[in-house]
């Protein structure tokens, strides 16, 4: 654990279904039904138009933006349709957010307003003043930015929060002992301080190349997450979960990346568990941002924006991955937070004039990208639905989110990041060389025997009617059909799923061994698995698709599809994972040549992957489950990040150091389906 680095990162109504069913692309949305205005005071029933800085906040209006006139980073996207909530005065009421992070600044002019200090503490001091303890480091004001992002009071000044009634409270959680579990079990509700909040956000994870257990007595993390389905009175609290900012990785190789090499199943902070809502981020030109981690747990995508390097406010491209961020709260005064005197805009250096006026004067406000900023905009989201609808369940929340979703960038396997196109980013990966072709893949590529595999299927309709993608999961929420929904809950309450989803144990699927010490070994520290009939001798088949084994499962609908491996002298790098429902859709849990090469990882134990793609399939009969497995034995250039934003390059002659792979190893496969 010490060695683990924590980032900052069932029927429906007709309404219901006619609602799911709209296409949601395009800018701002369907307005939803006029009602009574749900507000009072002097801000009621408006919106951000009131907040001076409101006019960068693409991602609550994106037709009236500031960057409208800078096409090469903007245009072609969306918001998140919040501006027909608010015209109802319905901004966040009644509902308790905790920001889970690296702490957070409640007495700034725009968070004190809904500060919740009830709703906080400081694991450092002992104290109910959430704010960091480290506040000039680089993730001292990662929480006050997303804590803004999610509910910046509307009060005339600055930016204005996506449910800006909301209270908010925090934790700094970044800046506690990671070796401590009571740490996180403190910060998700275990205690007297988090205990009361309706809604969590995790703008953070572990690093994302390690092959941690998962649900077996060594994970300290899943039964906390789990524990969080009791809270709000059995309803359970709404945890929100960035999915990660590893897709531009080089820990894959030097080249320009083409697909996430780092899973965000990866991450034992939550993605596997059915009720953390895993969250990727979008960019103002509506598509994935550049860095936006990438996986079959993906649940919806929120705005991330991208770089905002260039011009005043991020909004002269000077780069691959230009384009405007999310314009929040930070720390206050210019010697602490990401806008100082020396950051790298005139905004961020309190420099810049809008309408003649100094427009940041204090460095009170900033901007931030990242799935980290993505996150709190669904978090936003989601306080306005359970304003409009207190009794939603976590499951209520999350099928909301689903059936709101909107699908955006349909075509994006065919597009390259490369600015010659060599690659798609729907490529097929040759398990020989290691290398991509020009070629898209399919599923029709995953079947015994193929020697080359898709990295990437684009958006598929699954055996419920459900599109998803593992770059968008979903889509992107609509905060109007989502409040909608919600009050459709409310006038009919046999709508809402307060029932648990049903986590049964692994099952063992198959288990392959060369040499019968190797196999003895297993027996000895599994003494349960003794007798497995499914033990099967051979040589471990790199190179090639291979059906690993099936799974046979009876009349359920299913939540997700979980696959958990076991491994001894396996190259896990090279190991790619995919499933196929009997259903016919197929779902890509782990690709080859991912971080777990450049580790040189060859001994596991219970690391496990998983898949929502399925989520409402029928899933009696047969599930097929492929091993993809790539060459171990070739080198690899590759790259870490530096603490300082720089590379270092590094080489991996093989898998296994200088050796090639050996003829003995053993791997378990286990897989269960998790249903609704």
């Amino acid at each position: 654990m010490s060695s683990l680095n924590v980032i900052r990162l069932p029927l429906i109504s007709a309404l219901a279904l006619a609602l799911a069913a709209c296409d949601g692309s395009g800018g701002s949305g369907t307005p939803i039904p006029d009602v009574a205005c749900a507000e009072t005071g002097p801000y009621a029933c408006r919106t951000g138009t009131t907040e001076p800085l409101y006019t960068f906040q693409w991602a609550l209006n994106y037709k009236d933006s500031y960057f409208q006139d800078y096409p090469s980073v903007f245009g072609g996207g969306l918001d998140l349709n919040v501006e027909p909530v608010h015209r109802q005065g319905i901004k966040g009421q009644g509902v308790r957010v905790m920001v889970v992070d690296s702490g957070v600044d409640l007495h700034t002019e725009d968070l004190a307003p809904n500060a919740d200090p009830s709703l906080s503490w400081n694991l450092v001091t002992d104290m109910p003043d959430p704010y960091p303890t480290e506040p000039a480091t680089t993730q001292g004001p990662h929480g006050t930015v997303v804590a803004g992002i999610i509910a910046a009071a509307q009060n005339g000044k600055g930016v204005m929060g996506i449910a800006p009634l909301a209270k908010i409270g925090g934790v700094n959680y970044l800046e506690s002992d990671e070796d401590d579990p009571g740490a996180w079990a403190a910060s998700l509700g275990g205690a007297t301080w988090s205990s009361g909040a309706d809604i969590f956000n995790a703008s953070l994870g572990m690093g994302a190349a390690f092959a941690v257990p998962y649900d077996s007595d060594e994970d300290t993390y899943t039964p906390v997450i789990r524990a969080m389905k009791k809270l709000r009175d059995g309803k359970g609290a709404v945890f929100l979960k960035a999915a990660g900012n590893d897709f531009d990785s080089r820990i894959c190789g030097l080249s320009i990346g083409y697909y996430d090499c780092s899973n965000p199943s990866n991450d034992q902070m939550g993605p596997r568990e059915p009720n953390a809502i895993t969250v990727a981020a979008i960019n103002a030109l509506g598509e994935a941002s550049s860095y936006s981690s990438a996986g079959s747990v993906i649940w919806v995508s929120g705005m991330g924006g991208e770089y905002g390097e260039g011009g005043t406010y991020g909004e002269v491209g000077i780069g691959d991955y230009s384009g405007p961020t999310l314009f929040s709260t930070d720390l206050r005064g210019c010697a602490v937070g990401y806008s100082s005197k020396t950051a790298e805009t005139p905004f961020l250096r309190g420099e810049s004039h809008h309408n003649g006026v100094l427009d940041n004067r204090d460095c009170d406000y900033t901007y931030m990208n990242g799935t980290s900023a993505a996150t709190p905009t669904i978090a936003g989201v989601a306080a306005l639905m359970l304003s409009a609808n207190p009794d939603l369940s976590w499951r209520d929340v999350r099928d909301i989110l689903r059936m709101s979703a909107r699908k955006v960038d349909a075509g994006y396997v065919s597009a390259s990041p490369h600015r010659l196109g060599l690659f798609p980013y729907g490529a097929r990966m040759d398990l020989a060389t290691n290398k991509l072709s020009t070629h898209l893949g399919g599923k029709d590529d995953i079947r015994p025997g193929s020697t080359a595999v898709p990295i990437d299927l684009g958006w598929q309709k699954n055996g419920a009617g459900h599109e998803h993608s593992n770059w968008y999961g979903f889509g992107v929420p609509d905060a109007a059909r989502a409040v909608e929904l919600a009050r459709e809950y409310k006038r009919d309450p046999q709508l809402s799923r307060l029932q648990d989803v049903k986590i049964p144990q692994f099952e063992t699927v198959k288990v392959w061994y060369q040499g019968d010490d190797y196999l003895e070994d297993y027996y000895e520290e599994y003494p349960g698995k003794q007798g497995v009939t499914d033990a099967q001798s051979m040589a471990f088949p790199y190179q090639r698709v291979t059906l690993l084994g099936t799974l046979q499962s009876p009349a359920q609908v299913v939540d997700s599809f979980q696959v958990r491996l076991t491994g001894k002298d396996v190259c896990l790098g090279a190991v790619g994972i995919a499933v196929r429902s009997p259903a016919g859709t197929v779902s890509l849990l782990k690709l080859p040549n991912d971080a777990f090469r450049a580790g040189e990882t060859v001994e596991f134990a219970d690391y496990a992957v998983n898949s929502v793609a399925f989520y409402g399939e029928e899933a009696q009969g047969e599930w097929q489950i492929y091993l993809m497995a790539a060459n171990p034995d070739l080198p690899l250039e590759f790259a870490v990040k530096l603490p300082d934003g720089n590379y270092k390059p590094w080489f991996s002659q093989s898998c296994f150091g200088a050796k090639p792979h050996p003829a003995k190893y053993f791997l378990e496969t286990e897989a269960r389906i998790i249903a609704q």
